[in-house]
């Protein structure tokens, strides 16, 4: 029997590539409310945002990566989607999935940031 305790797993951040990371950083700043922690490199190959407990990091995007192409999404749990949904209605974000709720028990929204990729928010009903 294995009375070891397993390590607790407390979060997660999505490393990006990105083909600008200045912009990127500017952009998840001034419209989608984080914080930068840094930015690395002349010019920039690295950089980082937090908002609340979430952090997510940019790295240079390798030459012919299109972040739109990337098939999946990055998923942001909270705990007032409409207080964040109305945040950024007022700052014309645009919206890829409208806030709705579903039969899995979440009630969600999607928008695509300056690069393509696809970042869904949701809370637990």
């Amino acid at each position: 029997m294995n009375l070891k305790k397993k390590p607790e797993l407390f979060g997660a951040g999505p490393v990006l590539a990105v083909p600008d990371i200045s912009a990127t950083v500017k952009y998840y700043c001034d419209v989608l409310g984080f914080d930068r922690d840094f930015v690395m490199g002349d010019p920039p190959s690295h950089g980082s945002v937090t908002r609340c407990r979430v952090g997510i990091q940019f790295t240079s995007a390798p030459s012919g990566f299109q972040p739109s192409d990337y098939p999946g999404w990055n998923y942001f749990f909270l705990d007032d989607i409409d207080g964040l949904y109305a945040e950024y209605r007022k700052k014309g974000v645009v919206f890829t999935r409208d806030i709705e709720s579903h039969e899995h028990a979440m009630r969600e929204f999607e928008v695509r940031d300056c690069n393509g990729y696809r970042l869904r928010f949701g809370q637990y009903l």
